[in-house]
């Protein structure tokens, strides 16, 4: 017997397959799945892509439980879906549950503590019996998400125009936002152009602040959420020093700890899982807000061995004991 789990996000999804002892039997990647980002016709046949891999070597048959993670899983059309589901060759029903569940079980065992995710948007929970019982953010780019990577990425967007309005060329940051958006047209140097026919030529200041402009229609001509994959920059700039992107980095990692003080009281020890690529990847943002939080704090692990993992432990009945020895092994990918 089998069972299955899936994480779908809005960038991959993903699905493994675990027999009873936790070993896993098949694993499979593909595109974002989720139906919000991507409509309901590209999410399911993402879904069903990972679907095919992680069961490629498998009889689907003696699947015996399924679960699937998913943010805004209320949004997926069961009329696109069920049908995919069921040319897998699986007769299980899955369960859908949301995504904050998932990234708390992806960090520990333990049915209780708080989870805050921080990748492309931004949210915190407090975790009761596995299951969310408040919530803090998570309300999309143009009213919350703060700390997340949309709101890094557009604070480095933000500050490299605001410095190029001004007729200053800024410093590492700038220079790398230009080059991501204006595809590495050169910063003018501080001289005074040649005109033609003797005439007076621009400043660089004057250029700077047309710059600016080039900058700002580039931006604003993009889908907005692209504005997310300018986030590494703020990374890779604080890394060089760059007193603009160690402030923002602070700046995103007291975001991100007040977000979880509306949902954690102050005298909570109940463990804090840590989930999304701000706060797991390289970078300065993930470091701050542990050092912030001051409490004991966790990495999530694979968010679909967390799914294969809760899935199990319903399907299987697993004793409190074996789903805590087995947990580390099917998130940890081992």
């Amino acid at each position: 017997m089998y069972v299955l789990g899936l994480d779908v996000g809005g960038t991959s999804s993903r699905a493994l397959v675990i027999d009873a002892d936790g070993r896993r039997a098949g694993y499979g990647v593909a595109g974002g799945g989720n139906p919000a980002a991507h409509g309901n016709a590209v999410a399911v046949a993402n879904i069903g892509l990972a679907l095919r891999q992680a069961l490629h070597r498998i009889d689907p048959a003696p699947v015996a439980g399924a679960v699937i993670g998913m943010a805004g899983a209320g949004a997926l059309d069961r009329l696109v879906f069920d049908p995919m589901w069921a040319s897998a060759g699986l007769r299980v029903r899955p369960r859908l549950t949301g995504d904050l569940g998932i990234a708390f079980a992806a960090g520990t065992a333990e049915p209780r503590g708080t989870v805050l995710i921080a990748g492309t948007g931004a949210i915190a929970a407090r975790i009761e019996d596995g299951e969310p019982v408040m919530i803090a953010d998570g309300l999309g780019w143009l009213l919350g998400d703060q700390g997340s990577g949309f709101w890094l990425g557009r604070q480095a967007a933000r500050a490299a125009a605001h410095a190029l309005s001004r007729g200053e060329a800024g410093g590492t940051l700038t220079r790398l936002v230009v080059d991501a958006l204006l595809e590495g047209e050169p910063l003018p140097r501080a001289r005074r152009t040649a005109g033609q026919d003797g005439e007076a030529g621009r400043t660089a200041a004057e250029e700077l602040r047309e710059l600016a402009i080039k900058l700002v229609v580039r931006a604003q001509s993009r889908p907005t959420l692209e504005l997310a994959r300018l986030a590494p920059l703020v990374s890779r700039a604080a890394a060089e020093g760059d007193p603009v992107a160690l402030e923002i980095a602070s700046t995103a990692a007291r975001l991100l700890c007040e977000t979880v003080a509306e949902v954690r009281p102050a005298d909570e020890t109940s463990p804090i899982v840590l989930a999304g690529s701000v706060l797991t990847g390289e970078g300065p943002v993930g470091p701050a807000v542990r050092e912030r939080l001051g409490a004991a704090t966790v990495l999530a692990g694979d968010g679909a061995g967390a799914a294969a993992w809760l899935a199990g432990r319903e399907a299987f009945g697993w004793d409190p004991a074996t789903a805590a020895r087995l947990h580390a092994r099917i998130v940890s990918g081992a």
